[in-house]
């Protein structure tokens, strides 16, 4: 739905919480866009990498590939 939410504890391996709790409607089957545009709102990995202290290239070599992803052409 476009909405941000705040991630919260620790990442651990590849998996992290997030909390939703100031979100409507929200079902466990939600898509959640971790890097990309939803809605109104836009992510982009430059943006999570520097968060994480880190640079852009590693940030995506390291993503598992058990991560679901939706390639959309621009």
């Amino acid at each position: 739905d476009g909405k941000k939410a705040p991630i919260i504890g620790r990442i651990c391996m590849d998996q992290l919480m997030v909390d939703v709790t100031d979100i409507p409607d929200v079902q466990k089957d939600s898509v959640a866009t971790l890097i990309g545009k939803d809605g109104k709102e836009e992510r982009r990995a430059e943006e999570v990498a520097a968060n994480a202290g880190t640079i852009t290239n590693e940030l995506l070599s390291r993503l598992s590939t058990r991560i679901h992803r939706i390639y959309v052409d621009s």
